[in-house]
């Protein structure tokens, strides 16, 4: 189940190579899906079939929504900032089809086109508010930039500036919205003093509803460390130095840190990081289930993936193919624990990765090869 390399090669141009061998191929057999292009598992999300018909750019869009609901600010708060990202806030076309509006210019009477940043961030009315909180530096790009990489720009931003930012943005557009429908003016220390008191009233009821920290797993291990007595632990990992083609190590190790197998193999391919660890995952197993291992741990220094695994989390995108091998070739292990490990804890399999074998694959059984002894024998010894 690998592609024909010579024969691709020889019949398509290299774009096209390139495109075929990264695509990873599955040992088992899986049903045709239709599976959404724009999403990293595959499955069409409502999000990005928005900004695809806005013709919007999605790696923007995506950031920007990681930053709104990061915010330290209430939802309804972080909702109004997301729609104004969206365009989805009421425009003025739309008060326009109401008839409350003659023209498209400000309200405020600047004379300007209103746009959604124009309205919470350029018009001289809303200026001196962002000046009387310190806030100006998160307007400085606004007429440059989209309201999604504006708020995507305001990540390094001091978190108190940001807090208070988000919250006149709200209080702006309130404000708008009260001189457009009612004729009434707020005046600037009133908005100031609002604004100052929503940032502390929400500080506070976090601080109350939220006083305890959520328990969280301990940290990834730094160093390698052995299994219990009889199982075997089994270390992993991938290597993409050359361009055009994947190096995958495998270890196993038992209680004691001796080498019960090594394995090095060399694949033509174009994958991802990502993918690549699964393979070298992949392999790690197959290799485990050669040497009748029954009980194993397996580990490997990308987290995502071991993540995936062990929720058992299948989807739709070409990762998911190599996943759903490993998962079934699990199925005859009696136990597998799925461990993480920092890249200096896996320093075997990272250097038998790098290793290129004779032929395709080269195994060693009860030894390692003497390019990664010395690493073996490091992690040995770290165990006293």
């Amino acid at each position: 189940m690998e592609w024909n390399t010579g024969f691709i090669e020889e019949n398509f141009d290299e774009s096209d190579v390139k495109c075929i061998l990264a695509i990873p191929l599955g040992s088992t057999e899986h049903h045709d899906e239709i599976t959404w292009a724009l999403t990293k598992d595959g499955i069409y999300s409502v999000k990005t079939a928005y900004m695809l018909g806005k013709g919007g750019n999605l790696d923007s869009f995506h950031q920007a929504w990681v930053e709104v609901w990061g915010m330290n600010a209430s939802p309804k708060v972080k909702h109004f900032l997301w729609r104004s990202c969206t365009n989805s806030l009421p425009t003025r076309a739309l008060l326009k089809t109401r008839h409350l509006l003659d023209d498209d210019s400000c309200p405020w009477g600047c004379g300007a086109s209103e746009t959604t940043c124009h309205a919470l961030f350029e018009c001289p009315r809303v200026l001196e508010l962002w000046q009387d909180l310190a806030c100006e530096e998160l307007c400085i790009n606004s007429s440059n930039l989209g309201m999604c990489d504006l708020v995507e720009s305001w990540k390094n931003c001091d978190k108190a500036t940001l807090s208070r930012g988000i919250y006149l943005a709200w209080c702006i557009w309130s404000e708008r919205n009260l001189w457009v429908f009612q004729g009434k003016r707020t005046p600037n220390h009133v908005l100031v003093s609002r604004v100052q008191r929503l940032v502390d009233e929400y500080g506070k009821f976090t601080a109350r509803i939220y006083c305890t920290k959520a328990a969280s797993c301990g940290p990834s291990a730094k160093v390698w460390r052995a299994p219990p007595l009889g199982l075997l632990k089994v270390n992993v990992d991938a290597c993409l130095a050359d361009v055009g083609w994947v190096g995958l190590g495998v270890v196993g190790r038992d209680s004691l840190g001796d080498v019960v197998f090594a394995a090095t193999r060399r694949v033509k391919a174009f994958w991802s990081p990502v993918v690549a660890e699964a393979k070298a995952i992949q392999m790690g197993v197959r290799l485990g289930l050669r040497f009748g291992v029954r009980d194993m741990i397996l580990e490997s220094d990308c987290q995502s993936v071991i993540t995936r695994l062990s929720k058992h989390a299948l989807f739709l995108s070409e990762l998911d193919i190599t996943l759903h091998d490993i998962l079934a070739s699990c199925s005859s292990l009696s136990s597998l624990v799925w461990s993480h490990v920092k890249r200096e804890g896996n320093f075997v399999a990272h250097h038998l990765a790098k290793l290129v074998p004779f032929g395709v694959e080269q195994i060693w059984e009860n030894h390692s090869p003497p390019e990664v002894a010395p690493y073996v024998l490091m992690d040995k010894l770290s165990l006293n």
